[in-house]
């Protein structure tokens, strides 16, 4: 399973006046955050150690060459003996179970005089093919075929994995981008405020000093205008908090200077219009539990065969050449005329034991364990898409609402604030008119980024075919 990054290549330099939208900014998250880097590499990783299972299976070279001198004692072929060995091997285990090998290999025997009858040495030379197969465990490769199995949903098991902390990463990367929007539109909203209270504080100070409004009126708009001074020194502090978020994203130093980043929040992401035409859509969560079944109900398999018997078929076939010569016997090396043969039945067993009994019996209580963490994973994934998509709707409803709450309550501040202009209202209306709008804001505004924050979450959940 590969996933692919692509990225435009933004540098802040070339970015001007421009403002970064969330699609480009999205894609400096991909290019320069460091952490999903790192998720892509172990995507890269995990699939390279499934292929380097296969390393049993790999053909191995072996060679040698020895000579060997021995005057320990005197015998009567030779007072003593020199034996120059050389081999050279080729040995492969196939997925079948069945190991082949084939072997060359020659000495050659000096000796010193004295000896008998004038014999001087001899040498020797042969071809020869040896195979194993087994026939209980690993039965013609069962066992090669568990592992196999097991390293390839190992695999996809770790990789979900990286991939779900890689999705995790890029909507909390989203998240703060619409976090530092909501707080730009908040400072905006709250700067409006505060310069609507102050011209109500001077307005109403005016009225105080001609004797049109009483002292406590004033106090209550400048109570008021205070309030709004704190909202907007906390909404300064919200958005450079947002702000230090957002160069943690694209891997910016606290020196380096922040891109102006600009969305509408009405923009609607499509995430869960490309998700519901889809079908068997689960969490990742849920699909990693599943694998985590599977993966345990292999291992188990895997613990019972490596418990079996083992019984092994053995054959072999060598060509021999003799010869006083060392190069005449090296030349017929091949000739079939006084052949070797060897074919043979292995057995080993390991007796019972509470030690063999358990660990096959914890293998496979591990795997109905997981089997049933699986299963009810399952039920809750297909709720919580439901609960996803339902509670998708509801936001997107309150937020057509919050809307409509939010315009009301501006043209009620602004109905307020002509009315007690024209001495027809009360400064307590004016006050709680300006408070009512304020909050009916900042509502609409969390509702707009919760929506946009829950189609983000999307990413949560995938479409598994079978």
């Amino acid at each position: 399973m590969k996933f692919i990054v692509t990225g435009l290549c933004l540098n802040f330099s070339s970015l001007g006046a421009s403002a970064v939208t969330l699609d480009e900014y999205m894609n400096l998250v991909l290019k320069k955050n460091q952490l999903l880097n790192s998720y892509e590499i172990s995507i890269e990783a995990s699939k390279e150690k499934q292929t380097a299972g296969d390393l049993s299976l790999s053909p191995t070279l072996t060679a040698g060459y020895s000579i060997a001198t021995d005057k320990s004692e005197p015998i009567i072929v030779a007072d003593k003996r020199t034996t120059t060995l050389s081999n050279i091997g080729l040995a492969k285990k196939f997925s079948s179970g069945t190991t082949v090998s084939l072997t060359a290999d020659t000495s050659k025997n000096d000796y010193e005089l004295p000896v008998t009858a004038g014999n001087t040495g001899f040498s020797r030379a042969g071809l020869g093919i040896n195979l194993q197969q087994s026939l209980w465990k690993d039965f013609f490769g069962v066992g090669i075929r568990l592992r196999q199995d097991r390293e390839v949903i190992l695999n996809k098991f770790e990789t979900y994995g990286f991939e779900l902390q890689r999705r995790r990463t890029l909507i909390e990367a989203e998240s703060d981008f619409w976090d530092y929007i909501v707080a730009q539109e908040d400072l905006k909203l709250k700067t409006a405020n505060l310069e609507r209270a102050k011209k109500l504080d001077s307005w109403t100070a005016n009225r105080v000093y001609n004797g049109i409004s009483d002292k406590s009126d004033l106090l209550q708009v400048r109570a008021l205008t205070s309030l709004r001074e704190l909202e907007f020194a906390t909404v300064q502090d919200e958005l450079k908090t947002r702000e230090i978020k957002i160069k943690l994203n694209i891997n910016l130093a606290e020196s380096e200077n922040m891109p102006e980043l600009s969305a509408n929040l009405k923009d609607t992401r499509t995430y869960i219009a490309d998700m519901v035409q889809k079908k068997n859509i689960v969490k990742i969560e849920s699909y990693l539990n599943l694998l985590d079944a599977e993966l345990k109900q292999k291992l188990a398999e895997e613990v019972t065969d490596s418990q079996r018997p083992d019984l092994t078929l053995i054959g072999r076939y060598n060509t021999s050449s003799y010869n006083i010569d060392y190069a005449e016997a090296q030349k017929n090396i091949s000739k079939t005329d006084r052949p070797i043969t060897f074919a043979g039945l292995s057995f080993s067993w390991m007796f019972g034991s509470d030690a063999k009994s358990s660990q096959v019996s914890a293998a496979k209580k591990d795997a109905l364990a997981a089997k049933y963490k699986a299963e009810q994973a399952q039920i809750a994934s297909e709720n919580a898409w439901k609960e996803h998509l339902r509670k998708y709707e509801l936001t997107n409803k309150n937020v057509l609402t919050l809307e409509k709450i939010a315009q009301l309550q501006r043209d009620r501040a602004a109905a307020e604030r002509e009315k007690f202009s024209k001495g027809r209202t009360i400064t307590s209306n004016v006050v709680n008119a300006e408070t009512d709008s304020a909050e009916a804001d900042v509502n609409y505004l969390k509702a707009k980024s919760g929506l946009r924050k829950l189609e983000a979450a999307t990413q949560l959940f995938i479409s598994v075919v079978d």
